[in-house]
């Protein structure tokens, strides 16, 4: 039971945090990386599905991202209609072909855990842009969401030690925690707000 709360908690955190940033789209106050999204949209939904196998089937542990998959998926394609994405630079392509490079890596597994583990990866790559672009004053972003986002993967962290599947199912949360806490502490940082 508490692991199914937690669980419902850290997909309430993740669906604010996404309608929050839809929030910041309409009101010109986030310019989101198209290469952090673009990227981020596609490894998340195919994460979700390699993920449910790490956690060993546990749909409640799977909840939040599949919660995540579905709010990267509105952002991406609010911010594509909208025109609201930064220009790409020499620094998204690279990203861009390296998430190419891991994507082939991945497709040529047949392991569901080397496959996530794959995807980790990508992520660690696809968070740069966005943060090369708040340190370098080209893209905005308001803490507020990505704080969200963080307090869902600490939750998430909480019920992978709750519950007994797998300690690689904690790679997932950990790096998304690390990523979207960086991005929340240079958004505080640039704006001084939430």
């Amino acid at each position: 039971c508490m692991i199914q709360v937690i669980s419902i908690i850290a997909g309430l955190f993740n669906l604010v945090a996404g309608l929050s940033y839809l929030k910041q789209i309409h009101k010109n106050e986030s310019t989101p990386n198209p290469t952090t999204w673009v990227v981020v949209m596609v490894v998340t939904i195919i994460n979700t599905f390699t993920y449910f196998a790490v956690v060993e089937e546990t749909p409640w542990i799977a909840l939040s991202s599949g919660i995540t998959a579905l709010m990267v998926s509105l952002i991406f394609i609010t911010s594509l209609f909208r025109g609201k994405f930064t220009k790409l630079n020499r620094v998204d392509i690279i990203c861009l072909i390296l998430v190419v490079v891991i994507g082939i890596f991945w497709q040529l597994s047949d392991n569901a855990l080397i496959s996530n583990l794959s995807l980790q990866a990508i992520f660690i790559i696809a968070f740069y842009p966005t943060i090369n672009g708040l340190l370098k004053g080209s893209g905005k972003e308001r803490a507020f969401s990505w704080t969200l986002g963080s307090c869902s993967y600490i939750l998430q962290i909480i019920n992978i030690l709750l519950n007994p599947v797998t300690l690689w199912a904690l790679v997932f949360p950990v790096i998304q925690l690390i990523g979207q806490g960086i991005i929340a502490l240079l958004a505080y940082w640039q704006n001084k707000k939430f």
